[in-house]
């Protein structure tokens, strides 16, 4: 039976649980309303089916609003996208004139295995507001509220509608985003580092990496 809920689209965001060439199930995030109708809605890929999606993945599942009442539930969607949350901004706070401490470990990537590098703060803490709620940065990373990758995406997406300045090194194309209060740092050089850096408005490379 359909359950025909718009002629409007509709869009949710959810956790992939299952992944195959032909199809995706989804695992609606707890506050969605689409949750009230399943816990598991099963996209078939269709136009998507080039792309792998791996088990563990955050995605926003736009779909035409109607729902099939199979179980898994399914939808078809008109778009998917790699994503986590719709709103966020980094908050950083400079570090308390007490503290001693320069670089340290937000995230260690043997800490979760979805990322092959580590996420560091640099003299003041890191948190992040999703869609009107603050946590800790690695709190939303390690319970999949964002990813690193969605906030580098946006940094990208900054520089290029000439929000923020950013600067790329000779070393295999590490970058530095320049935010009014702040400073993020994605490594990319020829060795193989990919680590993330944030801090303050004025890091630099090489206050975290020497050559």
């Amino acid at each position: 039976m359909n359950n025909e809920l718009s002629k409007h689209e509709h869009y949710f965001y959810g956790k992939i649980v299952e992944s195959t060439n032909e199809y995706i199930v989804v695992e609606p995030n707890k506050e969605e309303e689409v949750r009230k109708s399943a816990d598991k809605i099963s996209i078939g890929l269709e136009k998507y089916s080039d792309i792998v999606y791996m088990v563990g993945t955050n995605v926003k599942v736009t779909y035409d609003g109607t729902i099939m009442e199979s179980y898994p539930a399914q939808v078809k969607a008109t778009k998917i996208e790699v994503k986590s949350a719709e709103n966020f901004e980094i908050l950083f706070y400079d570090k308390h004139p007490m503290e001693s401490y320069k670089i340290y470990t937000i995230l260690d990537k043997s800490e979760i295995d979805k990322y092959n590098y580590t996420i560091y703060g640099y003299d003041g803490s890191v948190n992040i507001r999703i869609d009107g709620k603050d946590y800790s940065l690695k709190d939303a990373l390690l319970e999949n509220k964002i990813t690193m990758e969605e906030i580098i995406a946006k940094a990208n997406q900054d520089e290029k509608n000439g929000t923020i300045k950013s600067n790329m090194y000779k070393d295999g194309g590490s970058m530095e985003y320049h935010y009014e209060n702040y400073t993020i740092i994605k490594c990319h050089t020829i060795d193989g580092n990919r680590d993330v850096y944030i801090g303050t408005k004025d890091l630099k490379l090489n206050d975290v990496i020497k050559y």
